[in-house]
Protein backbone atom coordinates (compact mmCIF):
# COMPACT_ATOMS: atom_id res chain seq x y z
CA UNK A 1 0.00 0.00 0.00
CA UNK A 2 2.76 2.26 1.12
CA UNK A 3 4.58 2.02 -2.43
CA UNK A 4 1.19 2.34 -4.10
CA UNK A 5 0.59 5.37 -2.35
CA UNK A 6 4.25 7.02 -3.18
CA UNK A 7 3.57 6.10 -6.92
CA UNK A 8 0.30 8.07 -6.59
CA UNK A 9 2.27 10.59 -5.19
CA UNK A 10 4.73 10.93 -7.85
CA UNK A 11 2.06 10.94 -10.39
CA UNK A 12 0.58 13.82 -9.26
CA UNK A 13 3.97 15.49 -9.07
CA UNK A 14 5.27 14.27 -12.28
CA UNK A 15 2.03 15.16 -14.69
CA UNK A 16 0.94 18.94 -14.21
CA UNK A 17 4.55 19.50 -14.70
CA UNK A 18 4.67 17.43 -18.06
CA UNK A 19 1.34 18.72 -18.94
CA UNK A 20 2.55 22.20 -18.58
CA UNK A 21 5.81 21.31 -20.79
CA UNK A 22 4.76 22.94 -24.53
CA UNK A 23 7.22 20.84 -25.91
CA UNK A 24 6.12 17.47 -27.65
CA UNK A 25 8.64 14.38 -26.84
CA UNK A 26 10.83 16.51 -24.44
CA UNK A 27 12.99 13.50 -23.65
CA UNK A 28 12.99 12.29 -27.13
CA UNK A 29 12.49 8.75 -26.11
CA UNK A 30 9.47 7.76 -28.25
CA UNK A 31 10.94 6.59 -31.78
CA UNK A 32 8.82 5.57 -34.54
CA UNK A 33 10.73 6.25 -37.97
CA UNK A 34 12.49 9.27 -36.37
CA UNK A 35 12.07 10.95 -33.06
CA UNK A 36 8.76 11.68 -32.66
CA UNK A 37 7.92 15.52 -32.97
CA UNK A 38 11.08 16.61 -34.35
CA UNK A 39 11.75 17.17 -37.87
CA UNK A 40 15.28 17.65 -39.66
CA UNK A 41 15.84 21.51 -41.01
CA UNK A 42 19.71 21.64 -41.66
CA UNK A 43 22.62 19.14 -41.73
CA UNK A 44 21.86 15.81 -40.61
CA UNK A 45 21.38 15.89 -37.39
CA UNK A 46 21.92 12.85 -34.89
CA UNK A 47 20.64 10.93 -32.08
CA UNK A 48 22.34 8.76 -29.77
CA UNK A 49 21.33 5.48 -28.78
CA UNK A 50 22.53 2.34 -27.07
CA UNK A 51 19.52 0.35 -28.04
CA UNK A 52 18.31 -1.13 -31.27
CA UNK A 53 15.11 1.08 -31.69
CA UNK A 54 17.28 3.60 -33.50
CA UNK A 55 18.09 2.16 -36.72
CA UNK A 56 21.59 4.03 -38.55
CA UNK A 57 20.42 5.97 -41.18
CA UNK A 58 17.89 7.17 -42.16
CA UNK A 59 16.39 9.83 -40.91
CA UNK A 60 18.62 9.70 -37.97
CA UNK A 61 22.45 8.72 -37.94
CA UNK A 62 23.08 6.87 -34.75
CA UNK A 63 26.33 8.42 -33.17
CA UNK A 64 26.47 6.58 -30.41
CA UNK A 65 27.16 3.37 -32.28
CA UNK A 66 29.28 5.31 -35.13
CA UNK A 67 33.17 5.29 -34.95
CA UNK A 68 33.89 8.96 -33.97
CA UNK A 69 37.20 9.42 -32.97
CA UNK A 70 36.63 13.08 -31.99
CA UNK A 71 32.94 12.72 -30.83
CA UNK A 72 33.01 11.12 -27.43
CA UNK A 73 29.14 10.38 -27.68
CA UNK A 74 29.52 6.60 -26.14
CA UNK A 75 30.67 8.15 -23.00
CA UNK A 76 27.73 10.55 -22.91
CA UNK A 77 25.32 9.31 -19.77
CA UNK A 78 22.06 9.32 -21.45
CA UNK A 79 18.61 7.86 -21.17
CA UNK A 80 16.85 5.83 -24.27
CA UNK A 81 18.14 9.08 -26.65
CA UNK A 82 19.72 12.57 -27.17
CA UNK A 83 19.70 14.33 -29.86
CA UNK A 84 23.00 15.41 -31.38
CA UNK A 85 24.48 18.42 -33.56
CA UNK A 86 27.41 19.64 -35.36
CA UNK A 87 27.73 23.36 -36.81
CA UNK A 88 30.40 25.33 -37.75
CA UNK A 89 30.75 29.28 -38.78
CA UNK A 90 29.42 28.31 -42.15
CA UNK A 91 27.01 25.38 -41.70
CA UNK A 92 24.99 24.04 -38.96
CA UNK A 93 22.16 20.89 -38.00
CA UNK A 94 19.36 22.48 -36.86
CA UNK A 95 16.38 19.94 -35.56
CA UNK A 96 12.75 21.48 -35.22
CA UNK A 97 9.62 20.83 -33.01
CA UNK A 98 6.45 21.53 -33.13
CA UNK A 99 5.09 23.38 -30.02
CA UNK A 100 1.40 21.64 -28.37
CA UNK A 101 -0.02 25.02 -28.58
CA UNK A 102 0.58 28.57 -30.25
CA UNK A 103 2.64 31.02 -27.78
CA UNK A 104 0.77 33.71 -26.36
CA UNK A 105 1.33 37.59 -27.10
CA UNK A 106 3.72 39.11 -24.70
CA UNK A 107 3.41 35.90 -22.54
CA UNK A 108 7.13 34.98 -21.02
CA UNK A 109 8.19 31.68 -21.14
CA UNK A 110 11.21 29.76 -19.40
CA UNK A 111 12.53 27.67 -22.16
CA UNK A 112 15.51 25.35 -21.56
CA UNK A 113 17.35 22.47 -22.11
CA UNK A 114 20.45 19.91 -21.17
CA UNK A 115 23.11 20.24 -23.16
CA UNK A 116 26.47 17.96 -23.20
CA UNK A 117 30.01 18.20 -25.12
CA UNK A 118 30.63 15.86 -27.57
CA UNK A 119 33.40 17.58 -29.09
CA UNK A 120 37.14 16.08 -27.65
CA UNK A 121 39.21 18.26 -29.52
CA UNK A 122 37.07 21.96 -30.85
CA UNK A 123 36.89 24.67 -27.98
CA UNK A 124 33.93 24.94 -26.15
CA UNK A 125 30.74 26.86 -26.83
CA UNK A 126 28.52 29.62 -24.63
CA UNK A 127 25.29 29.26 -25.42
CA UNK A 128 22.79 27.25 -27.22
CA UNK A 129 20.84 29.14 -29.26
CA UNK A 130 17.35 28.49 -30.47
CA UNK A 131 14.70 30.04 -32.32
CA UNK A 132 10.89 30.61 -32.63
CA UNK A 133 8.93 30.71 -35.87
CA UNK A 134 5.13 31.02 -36.76
CA UNK A 135 5.40 28.56 -39.69
CA UNK A 136 7.86 26.12 -40.04
CA UNK A 137 11.26 26.37 -41.55
CA UNK A 138 11.88 24.68 -45.24
CA UNK A 139 15.11 22.25 -44.91
CA UNK A 140 18.33 24.04 -46.28
CA UNK A 141 22.14 22.97 -46.45
CA UNK A 142 22.86 26.76 -45.54
CA UNK A 143 23.27 28.45 -42.08
CA UNK A 144 20.33 30.66 -41.50
CA UNK A 145 21.11 33.96 -41.42
CA UNK A 146 24.45 32.88 -43.16
CA UNK A 147 25.21 35.15 -46.45
CA UNK A 148 27.79 33.36 -48.37
CA UNK A 149 29.65 36.31 -49.30
CA UNK A 150 29.14 38.76 -46.59
CA UNK A 151 29.03 38.66 -43.06
CA UNK A 152 26.34 41.33 -42.39
CA UNK A 153 25.81 40.60 -39.05
CA UNK A 154 22.93 38.93 -37.16
CA UNK A 155 20.32 38.26 -39.72
CA UNK A 156 18.12 35.56 -37.47
CA UNK A 157 16.63 36.87 -33.85
CA UNK A 158 17.26 34.22 -32.10
CA UNK A 159 17.21 33.43 -28.17
CA UNK A 160 20.62 32.47 -26.93
CA UNK A 161 20.18 29.80 -23.88
CA UNK A 162 22.96 30.27 -21.16
CA UNK A 163 23.68 28.47 -17.47
CA UNK A 164 24.53 30.86 -14.75
CA UNK A 165 26.58 28.02 -13.38
CA UNK A 166 28.80 27.24 -16.03
CA UNK A 167 29.50 30.19 -18.55
CA UNK A 168 31.24 28.27 -20.83
CA UNK A 169 29.60 24.91 -21.68
CA UNK A 170 33.09 22.99 -21.64
CA UNK A 171 31.79 19.57 -19.51
CA UNK A 172 31.87 16.02 -21.54
CA UNK A 173 31.02 14.20 -18.25
CA UNK A 174 27.86 16.32 -16.72
CA UNK A 175 24.74 17.77 -18.63
CA UNK A 176 23.89 21.29 -18.06
CA UNK A 177 21.02 22.80 -18.17
CA UNK A 178 20.52 26.20 -20.42
CA UNK A 179 17.82 28.30 -20.12
CA UNK A 180 16.38 31.71 -21.05
CA UNK A 181 13.15 33.65 -21.03
CA UNK A 182 11.35 34.56 -23.85
CA UNK A 183 8.75 37.14 -24.18
CA UNK A 184 6.41 35.82 -27.13
CA UNK A 185 5.56 38.29 -30.08
CA UNK A 186 2.69 36.22 -30.36
CA UNK A 187 1.15 32.79 -32.54
CA UNK A 188 4.86 31.08 -32.45
CA UNK A 189 4.29 27.65 -33.00
CA UNK A 190 7.68 26.16 -33.54
CA UNK A 191 10.95 25.76 -31.90
CA UNK A 192 14.13 25.16 -33.55
CA UNK A 193 17.50 24.22 -31.86
CA UNK A 194 21.06 24.64 -33.83
CA UNK A 195 23.86 27.42 -34.42
CA UNK A 196 22.58 31.04 -36.27
CA UNK A 197 24.70 33.77 -37.39
CA UNK A 198 26.32 35.61 -34.81
CA UNK A 199 26.23 32.97 -32.55
CA UNK A 200 29.14 31.31 -30.96
CA UNK A 201 31.72 33.66 -33.08
CA UNK A 202 34.45 33.63 -30.89
CA UNK A 203 34.72 30.13 -30.54
CA UNK A 204 33.89 29.39 -33.98
CA UNK A 205 36.28 31.71 -35.08
CA UNK A 206 38.91 30.19 -33.20
CA UNK A 207 38.67 26.83 -34.89
CA UNK A 208 38.81 28.53 -38.53
CA UNK A 209 41.28 31.64 -38.23
CA UNK A 210 42.15 34.38 -40.27
CA UNK A 211 44.49 32.90 -43.38
CA UNK A 212 41.74 29.84 -44.15
CA UNK A 213 39.74 31.78 -46.99
CA UNK A 214 41.05 29.52 -49.83
CA UNK A 215 40.44 26.57 -48.32
CA UNK A 216 37.50 27.30 -45.64
CA UNK A 217 34.87 26.24 -48.12
CA UNK A 218 36.55 22.54 -48.09
CA UNK A 219 37.59 22.18 -44.72
CA UNK A 220 35.39 23.72 -42.22
CA UNK A 221 36.42 23.03 -38.39
CA UNK A 222 33.11 22.54 -35.88
CA UNK A 223 31.82 21.47 -32.81
CA UNK A 224 29.24 18.95 -31.79
CA UNK A 225 26.98 18.77 -28.52
CA UNK A 226 24.11 16.77 -27.62
CA UNK A 227 20.59 18.02 -25.95
CA UNK A 228 18.14 15.98 -23.47
CA UNK A 229 14.92 17.59 -21.83
CA UNK A 230 14.05 20.41 -24.19
CA UNK A 231 11.27 22.72 -22.14
CA UNK A 232 9.37 25.66 -23.13
CA UNK A 233 6.69 26.63 -19.88
CA UNK A 234 5.01 29.24 -18.77
CA UNK A 235 7.09 32.05 -16.42
CA UNK A 236 4.07 31.84 -14.75
CA UNK A 237 4.13 28.19 -14.42
CA UNK A 238 8.01 27.33 -14.00
CA UNK A 239 9.55 26.47 -10.89
CA UNK A 240 13.11 27.58 -11.89
CA UNK A 241 16.08 26.04 -10.07
CA UNK A 242 18.16 28.67 -8.14
CA UNK A 243 20.22 30.55 -10.26
CA UNK A 244 18.60 30.09 -12.87
CA UNK A 245 17.14 33.23 -15.48
CA UNK A 246 14.05 34.13 -14.73
CA UNK A 247 14.09 38.13 -16.50
CA UNK A 248 13.06 38.37 -20.39
CA UNK A 249 16.20 37.63 -22.52
CA UNK A 250 16.30 40.88 -24.54
CA UNK A 251 16.44 39.66 -28.17
CA UNK A 252 18.17 41.79 -30.13
CA UNK A 253 16.52 42.67 -33.50
CA UNK A 254 18.43 42.73 -36.63
CA UNK A 255 17.03 45.46 -38.19
CA UNK A 256 16.69 49.60 -37.55
CA UNK A 257 16.47 52.58 -39.25
CA UNK A 258 19.01 53.08 -41.80
CA UNK A 259 20.14 49.59 -42.05
CA UNK A 260 20.74 47.68 -44.93
CA UNK A 261 19.88 43.94 -45.30
CA UNK A 262 21.69 42.28 -47.83
CA UNK A 263 19.83 39.54 -49.62
CA UNK A 264 22.73 37.59 -51.62
CA UNK A 265 22.58 35.51 -55.04
CA UNK A 266 22.15 31.87 -52.87
CA UNK A 267 18.72 33.60 -51.60
CA UNK A 268 17.38 32.96 -55.41
CA UNK A 269 17.25 30.22 -58.11
CA UNK A 270 20.16 31.03 -60.80
CA UNK A 271 18.78 33.55 -63.44
CA UNK A 272 15.58 33.83 -61.55
CA UNK A 273 13.58 35.92 -59.40
CA UNK A 274 12.23 32.44 -57.26
CA UNK A 275 13.20 33.07 -53.22
CA UNK A 276 14.50 30.00 -51.62
CA UNK A 277 13.33 28.88 -48.56
CA UNK A 278 16.88 30.24 -46.73
CA UNK A 279 15.34 33.90 -47.29
CA UNK A 280 11.96 33.18 -45.37
CA UNK A 281 13.37 33.26 -41.80
CA UNK A 282 15.45 36.72 -43.01
CA UNK A 283 12.01 38.34 -44.36
CA UNK A 284 9.34 36.46 -42.06
CA UNK A 285 11.27 38.48 -39.20
CA UNK A 286 11.52 41.73 -40.80
CA UNK A 287 7.84 41.67 -41.71
CA UNK A 288 7.00 40.98 -38.18
CA UNK A 289 9.54 43.70 -37.19
CA UNK A 290 7.40 45.83 -39.45
CA UNK A 291 4.03 44.57 -37.60
CA UNK A 292 5.47 46.30 -34.94
CA UNK A 293 7.59 49.54 -35.69
CA UNK A 294 4.77 51.37 -37.42
CA UNK A 295 6.47 54.11 -38.95
CA UNK A 296 9.15 51.59 -40.55
CA UNK A 297 9.30 51.51 -44.33
CA UNK A 298 11.41 49.56 -47.34
CA UNK A 299 12.79 50.06 -50.24
CA UNK A 300 14.15 46.94 -52.02
CA UNK A 301 17.25 47.43 -54.90
CA UNK A 302 18.41 44.23 -56.77
CA UNK A 303 21.60 44.52 -58.08
CA UNK A 304 23.29 41.87 -60.48
CA UNK A 305 26.68 41.03 -61.85
CA UNK A 306 27.86 41.43 -65.76
CA UNK A 307 27.34 38.27 -67.04
CA UNK A 308 24.76 39.12 -70.23
CA UNK A 309 23.39 41.72 -71.55
CA UNK A 310 22.72 44.65 -69.71
CA UNK A 311 18.82 44.73 -70.88
CA UNK A 312 18.47 41.09 -69.10
CA UNK A 313 20.30 41.88 -65.97
CA UNK A 314 18.18 44.86 -65.32
CA UNK A 315 15.04 42.97 -65.50
CA UNK A 316 16.20 40.36 -63.67
CA UNK A 317 17.08 42.99 -60.95
CA UNK A 318 13.47 44.44 -60.81
CA UNK A 319 11.85 40.84 -60.75
CA UNK A 320 14.05 39.73 -57.94
CA UNK A 321 13.08 43.25 -56.03
CA UNK A 322 9.40 42.74 -56.65
CA UNK A 323 9.32 39.43 -55.71
CA UNK A 324 10.72 40.23 -52.39
CA UNK A 325 7.66 43.32 -52.05
CA UNK A 326 5.09 40.89 -53.11
CA UNK A 327 6.66 38.41 -50.20
CA UNK A 328 6.39 40.95 -47.75
CA UNK A 329 2.64 41.83 -48.68
CA UNK A 330 2.09 38.39 -48.32
CA UNK A 331 3.07 38.80 -44.37
CA UNK A 332 0.95 41.27 -43.49
CA UNK A 333 3.10 44.61 -44.84
CA UNK A 334 1.28 47.41 -46.40
CA UNK A 335 1.68 47.49 -50.02
CA UNK A 336 2.45 51.69 -49.65
CA UNK A 337 5.09 50.75 -47.07
CA UNK A 338 7.33 48.95 -49.55
CA UNK A 339 8.79 50.34 -52.55
CA UNK A 340 11.38 48.86 -54.83
CA UNK A 341 13.55 49.46 -57.67
CA UNK A 342 16.48 47.48 -60.10
CA UNK A 343 19.80 48.80 -60.70
CA UNK A 344 21.00 45.90 -63.06
CA UNK A 345 24.65 45.82 -63.22
CA UNK A 346 24.75 49.48 -63.04
CA UNK A 347 25.80 49.39 -59.30
CA UNK A 348 28.30 46.93 -58.25
CA UNK A 349 29.47 46.65 -54.59
CA UNK A 350 33.29 45.26 -56.13
CA UNK A 351 34.45 44.82 -59.21
CA UNK A 352 33.24 42.51 -61.78
CA UNK A 353 37.03 40.70 -61.70
CA UNK A 354 36.44 37.37 -60.17
CA UNK A 355 33.74 34.82 -59.83
CA UNK A 356 33.89 35.67 -56.28
CA UNK A 357 32.88 39.29 -56.46
CA UNK A 358 30.59 38.63 -59.35
CA UNK A 359 28.94 36.53 -56.48
CA UNK A 360 28.60 39.59 -54.28
CA UNK A 361 27.37 41.95 -56.48
CA UNK A 362 24.64 39.15 -57.39
CA UNK A 363 22.18 40.64 -54.58
CA UNK A 364 19.04 42.11 -52.99
CA UNK A 365 19.47 45.15 -50.97
CA UNK A 366 16.90 46.22 -47.90
CA UNK A 367 17.03 49.50 -47.32
CA UNK A 368 15.43 49.92 -43.50
CA UNK A 369 13.89 53.68 -43.70
CA UNK A 370 12.26 55.42 -40.64
CA UNK A 371 9.07 57.99 -42.12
Amino acid sequence: MRIILLSLLFLNILVPAVAQNLVKNPSLEIYKDGVVGFRRISGTPDVASKYDKVIQYPPYYNSYQADLPTRSVSSVRFGDICLCQWFSETSSELTQVQLRKPLKKNKEYLVSLYTIKASVREPAISEVPVYFTKKKLPSTSKVYGFEEHELTGQQIPYVSLTSARSPVLDSMEDWVKVSAVYRAKGGERYLTIGNFLGANQEALEAMNPEGWEEIKRYIVQGTYYCYDNISVIPLSEAVPEEGEITKPTNVESPFAADRIITLSDVNFLTGSHDILPVAFPTLDALADFMATESEVTVHIMGHTDDVGSEEDNLRLSVRRAKAVKQYLESNGVAADRVTYTGFGENEPKVLNSTDENRARNRRVEIQIRQK
